[in-house]
């Protein structure tokens, strides 16, 4: 088993995080060169629909995340590693998150693009509907919300994917519930990206010539960016996550470099003879959350199954 509370050991978190991230500074820099080729074909094609365009289109350039998304398939297999602690060679690390997750990480771009395609077009709409009616506001505040679930949960995604043998349902699940369940890591999560975002704003404003701001953007790119924001994240959501889910340890892929790609097929659902072996699992503790056959169950569903047993 992994050393998965190396994080949470340390007397501050904050100087773990920069301890942790600047003594494996050559492996996040491995990591986003060997990003590279997915960086150029996402390059292409944005040049492409540029060019067709005459001009940014958002749905049509959308794809872009997708294929961005599953390069990130081998990167965050890596930050996974450096989070845990674990020593891994990090260019076989890479090839096996890429052999062993792109699809789902094709799936999952998708998902979020979509999502994100639906959102951003949603809040422009309710908040240019605010000018000429308060009543637009709840629509907008919904979305909004709605929205902000949305990227926690997207936090969860590749991590939990390149972790654990689940299915797509019980992993879109798990992410939804860790997106509220877990608020304190994710607003850090979120706090550690918008000071990154910050830093490469700042760097552009002072620099203040097109040419050398896109030179900058494209070494940063390239060197930087891809793995340094999912280290931010897998940084301040795996240990909690892992902590979690680790009480099923046979969905847990223990050797990610062998080839091991075997998912979750079967659609669990909670029978009603499940619920005291469940219920005796999760006697001595008392989390809201249970985690049982690749699935988190609300504690307060499986009083209410024990409560028809009883009845």
């Amino acid at each position: 088993m992994e050393s998965y509370r190396v994080n949470n050991e340390k007397p501050m978190r904050s100087v773990s995080f920069f301890n942790t991230y600047f003594s494996n500074f050559g492996k996040i820099v491995l990591a986003n060169l060997l990003f590279l080729p997915f960086d150029i074909l996402a390059g292409a094609y944005f040049f492409t629909i540029y060019k067709c365009f005459g001009g940014i289109n958002i749905p049509a350039a959308a794809p872009v995340l997708i294929i961005l998304n599953m390069g990130m398939s081998g990167v965050t297999l890596v930050c996974r590693y450096i989070c845990s602690g674990k020593n891994a060679p990090v260019a076989q690390t890479f090839l096996n998150g890429i052999k062993n997750n792109i699809f789902r990480f094709f799936i999952h771009g998708t998902a979020f693009t979509v999502a994100s395609i639906i959102s951003y077009f949603s809040i422009v709409l309710y908040y240019k509907g605010t000018k000429s009616s308060v009543f637009f506001w709840f629509p907008f505040i919904v979305t909004a919300l709605i929205s902000l679930i949305a990227l926690f949960a997207s936090y969860y995604l590749n991590i939990m994917t390149v972790t654990m043998d689940l299915s797509l349902k019980n992993t879109y699940r798990n992410c939804f519930l860790f997106s509220f369940g877990e608020i304190k890591n994710n607003l850090m999560a979120t706090a550690g990206i918008i000071i990154m975002a910050a830093v490469i704003f700042s760097i552009i404003y002072i620099v203040n010539n097109f040419m050398a701001v896109l030179i900058i953007l494209a070494v940063m790119q390239i060197f930087l960016i891809p793995a340094t924001v999912q280290y931010i994240i897998t940084f301040y959501v795996y240990d909690d996550m892992i902590g979690i889910l680790d009480e099923s340890k046979h969905y847990q892929k223990t050797d990610d470099n062998k080839d091991d790609n075997k998912k979750e097929t079967e659609q669990l659902k909670i029978e009603r003879e499940e619920a005291e072996e469940i219920s005796r699992l999760a006697e001595n503790t008392k989390d809201e959350y249970i985690f049982y056959d690749g699935r988190m169950i609300l504690r307060s569903e499986l009083e209410k199954i024990l409560n028809q047993i009883d009845e």
